[in-house]
């Protein structure tokens, strides 16, 4: 920890920039000082290097040479806390501004600054002011603090729940060897606590309105410290038990804190400590309950920013009795603290899908009430037919219960509403709640065919909605289809994949059917016969065709991949759409992710599972096993019935959600010192730099090749191989290997298929656990021990050297849909896609 001298200052302004391998952005920073309405050489620049690798260093180095007012400290690397801190030690002038070196001012900041704080002087330690944010050149809509400190002035932290500073936008006192400094074991929010360390003093805080940070936000600049509950739980929990334990009322501005935290948290999946074991688990979501229950209620209420439906989450969470249900005479309510904090006299179903088949008409949708989380029961659900016949329909909770996160925080119901419009002409619906009956009333997703037009006409069928909720089904004669067109896809980084695979089969039918490949990379193009058709994707032919399929027969099933339209624009077309969607898959799904795979939430009607345990997902998640089609993807047809048992191995890992930026085009941006830094990279590295591995391999004469994930194909370069036999390569022939190691990679049931042995390594085990890839629960993990998994680098070895002695791998098998004689799955697809929907 750096010690603080006691002495006075000499200038009235001292800036704090820390410096990481900044050497892109330093100078523009400066320059935004040096362009400050207030004379630059009256600033103290205090310039802190935090043990650079680039050219920071020197930059820095040249500046204070050149300017007496530039100071520049070195220290090894110990993180922005320690280089403030270092900062701090330095600091001479009366107030203290921090800025970050890809960072900027605008130019009258510091002279604004320093004369509001003059005039605030003895009674803040601390004044904010407006932090404006870019990401890639745009700017960010303001904070949601922004639309309460609107005047420059005093605000009290105890009267204002939704000002809580948590960014370096602010100007402090310097008081030298009283100075708070910044908790330099604290990785994460450290910039929040350091604010709140100062702020608790006086529980004041001044806004000066005309000063501006120039924050640019980028996905790199916290390289190194990576976002996950296994990094942050426990240290936002501590500082938050910390923050709240003096007081018997806690300061609404620090409760607004941390009711956002866990918002924005959940939001980005970074909340729950799913790595802990159970007991820990509950023990710790204790520890959370106990801090929300120091929270008013009116501030989750009131929250600016808050998801109306999360907020009841949070107040469920927060423990019962905090929200009373009631149930009077055609209305429901929900009561806060003695007020009225939800009212409902008709309940709102989300239609998330109608199709009709023929004469079958099929409605999928779910209730959608805050209400059913205060409420144990699932409600009665009924269809009045034809005006009399009344019929129970049977709720499941809903898919959609995973509702912004990867949590199910809401309680939804799926309804589902079947019938033949021979038979039923209308239809309505209603719901019963405690013995009292409830009209609904109707939202349309984007992609329904009623989110813009209330009369929808799909083959001999059509289906009108009127104002009163009422559903009418007309049969009329069916048109006669004169061009019948099947869309075939894959996606834009993959050459060859089911889709493609599947339209070369079916291309060679004389079926009368019209089947276009929809191209969305240059490379499919070799593959399609000169009689294959094919269409550019997002071209004015393909927006055309959209609406002529039949059916889409698709390996990827993202709406951005199919949809050559952007989002807003898919209820313009929706009523159009006649598509029957057939997901072909690109990989076995062994992955529970109830949020994407679910009747609610994609758009396919059938399903090609390869491997029982898809079945049994896909069918708790919502699906019908008649829409299951168990005949296996393309890909198993030119798999090799069994390896050929070379001395190979090779090494497979997928790729990861949490060390990508955002994806543009179709391209993911890379985050390469994330990557480099993190334990997924640093576990890969050291496995296959591994000496005892090396010895191994040439103990028992074999090599290793080493296949990075499309997406992590540019990380290439970076990682060093090692042994003499060991190589990074582009593609891979099955047959050629005798063991296959991964961590969770599809890849894997290739090779299972095959009967090639397994090994399983997860470098990050606990960032996996904790959702940070954006999942946690694969197939093998619920059949094999933990100790089948290897978590460690050594230990990855070990299980190699236990092959090379036994011949076998972790101890996992697939019942596969093995189809029976000599036809391909591709026929056998074929065949469904032309009869329908036969089981």
């Amino acid at each position: 920890m750096v010690k603080l001298q006691l002495r006075k200052y000499h200038v009235m302004v001292s800036v704090i920039i820390p410096v990481y391998n900044a050497e892109r952005y330093i100078k523009s920073c400066l320059d935004s000082l040096a362009a400050q309405t207030y004379p630059f050489e009256r600033m103290e620049v205090i310039l802190a290097d935090d043990g650079s690798s680039d050219a920071s260093a020197a930059i820095c180095r040249k500046y204070a040479e050149d300017f007496a007012n530039i100071i520049f400290l070195h220290q090894e690397n110990k993180g922005v806390s320690a280089a403030r801190n270092l900062g701090l030690s330095h600091a001479s002038g009366k107030y203290i501004f921090f800025l970050d070196a890809d960072d900027g001012l605008t130019p009258n900041t510091v002279e604004d600054c320093v004369k509001f704080f003059d005039s605030v002087q003895n009674k803040v330690d601390l004044i904010t002011y407006p932090i404006e944010t870019y990401y890639h050149g745009k700017k960010l809509k303001p904070h949601f603090r922004y639309e309460y400190l609107k005047k420059s002035g005093i605000y009290d932290l105890r009267k204002n729940a939704f000002i809580g500073q948590t960014t370096m936008n602010i100007v402090v006192k310097n008081k030298f060897s009283e100075n708070v400094l910044f908790d330099e074991g604290q990785t994460y929010s450290e910039d929040q606590s350091y604010c709140c360390e100062i702020l608790k003093a006086k529980l004041k805080m001044g806004f000066c309105r005309t000063a501006g940070y120039i924050y640019y936000r980028s996905a790199e600049s916290s390289s190194g410290r990576l976002a996950g509950a296994c990094y942050i739980f426990e240290q936002s929990l501590a500082f938050f038990e910390g923050l709240f334990a003096p007081y018997e009322n806690v300061p609404l501005a620090f409760q607004g804190l941390f009711v956002n935290d866990i918002y924005w948290k959940m939001q980005s999946n970074i909340f729950f400590p799913y790595h802990y074991p159970e007991e820990q688990y509950e023990k710790s979501m204790c520890r959370v309950r106990s801090l929300l229950q120091k929270c008013y209620n009116s501030v989750i209420l009131d929250h600016p920013s808050i998801d109306f439906f999360e907020k009841f989450f949070l107040l469920r969470l927060k423990g019962k009795g905090n929200i009373v249900p009631f149930i009077g005479r055609g209305e429901i309510a929900l009561y806060s603290e003695g007020h009225l904090a939800l009212q409902e006299k008709s309940l709102e179903i989300v239609i998330v899908k109608v199709k009709a088949e023929g004469t079958a008409i099929k409605i999928l949708g779910f209730l959608k009430s805050a209400f059913f989380q205060f409420y144990e029961k699932a409600p009665q659900f009924y269809a009045i037919e034809n005006g009399q016949r009344e019929r129970e329909l049977l709720l499941s909770p809903s898919t959609c219960n995973y509702y912004l996160s990867h949590e199910p925080t809401q309680r939804f119901w799926r309804m589902e509403y079947i019938c033949s419009a021979k038979e039923v002409g209308k239809a309505e619906f209603y719901a019963v709640i405690g013995g009292q009956k409830f009209p609904v009333h109707y939202y349309f997703m984007p992609l329904t065919p009623f989110c813009n037009n209330y009369s929808y006409k799909t083959g001999s069928v059509e289906i009108t909605v009127h104002q009163d909720n009422v559903w009418n089904f007309f049969l009329g004669a069916k048109k006669k289809e004169t061009d019948r067109v099947w869309l075939y896809y894959d996606c834009k980084g993959v050459a060859m994949d089911n889709g493609l695979r599947q339209f070369l089969h079916d291309s060679q039918k004389r079926d009368g059917i019209t089947r276009y490949y929809v191209v969305s990379d240059e490379r499919q193009e070799q593959y399609i016969f000169d009689y294959g058709r094919k269409v550019a994707f997002g071209s004015s032919k393909h927006k055309r065709l959209m609406v002529k399929a039949e059916k889409i027969i698709t390996a990827y099933i993202e709406n951005n991949n199919i949809f050559p339209f952007e989002p807003w624009e898919y209820e313009l077309y929706a009523n159009r759409f006649r598509f029957e969607t057939i997901y072909l898959q690109h990989g076995v799904l062994h992955i529970n992710m109830p949020w994407k795979y679910s009747p609610e939430k994609i758009i396919a009607d059938k399903i090609v599972v390869s491997v029982r345990h898809e079945t049994e997902l896909l069918m708790k998640n919502g699906y019908k096993e008649t829409d299951l089609w168990k005949v296996m993807m393309p890909r198993f047809d030119e798999l090799p019935g069994k390896s050929r048992g070379e001395k190979r191995i090779l090494y497979a890992p997928s790729w990861r959600s949490y060390l990508v930026g955002e994806n543009r085009n179709n391209k993911w941006d890379l985050l390469t010192e994330k990557y480099l830094a993190s334990n997924f990279f640093r576990g890969m590295q050291a496995f296959v730099c591994s000496g005892e591995l090396q010895e191994l391999l040439e103990e028992y004469g074999y090599g290793m090749d080493i296949k990075l994930h499309p997406i992590f194909a540019e990380y290439g370069g970076l990682l060093e191989t090692g042994g003499r036999d060991i190589r990074l390569i582009q593609e891979v022939q099955e047959e050629e290997y005798s063991l296959f190691v991964t961590d969770f990679s599809s890849y894997l049931f290739d090779f299972l298929f095959m009967g090639t042995p397994v090994v399983s390594f997860i470098p990050d085990f606990e960032e996996f656990r904790c959702g940070m890839n954006g999942y946690r629960d694969v197939d093998f993990l619920h059949k094999v021990s933990s100790a089948q998994v290897a978590k460690k680098p050594e230990e990855a070895v070990d299980k190699i050297k236990g092959f090379l002695e036994t011949g076998k791998g972790m101890d996992y098998t697939a019942d596969f849909y093995r189809n029976q004689g000599k036809r391909s799955s591709k026929e056998l697809i074929y065949e469904r896609l032309m009869s329908g929907s036969r089981p």
